[in-house]
């Protein structure tokens, strides 16, 4: 398999849309996969939770009850990550 063919494997495009698109300059990004998706979705949620700490924090409201639970969940999401790219 080419070069041109892993890439366009890659982005889930056949050869001919994938070079078309590098050739017009166009941004080819990968495919996402499902677990990818689930992550990335599981990840934003730990973020906003983090940043509401943040926030709470900021306006000297202390520390919310479950910061623990947020920071477990952060840790394990990445811990998830780590392991799906064998990081």
């Amino acid at each position: 398999m080419s070069f041109i063919e892993m890439q366009a494997a890659t982005a889930g495009q056949p050869v001919s849309t994938y070079a078309r698109n590098v050739l017009t300059r166009r941004k080819v990004a990968p495919r996402t996969t499902a677990l990818e998706d689930k992550l990335l979705f599981e990840l934003n949620r730990c973020g906003v939770n983090l940043h509401q700490i943040v926030k709470a924090l900021n306006f000297n409201q202390g520390l919310p009850s479950d910061i623990n639970d947020t920071l477990d969940e952060l840790r394990a999401a990445i811990a998830q990550i780590a392991d799906s790219y064998d990081a």
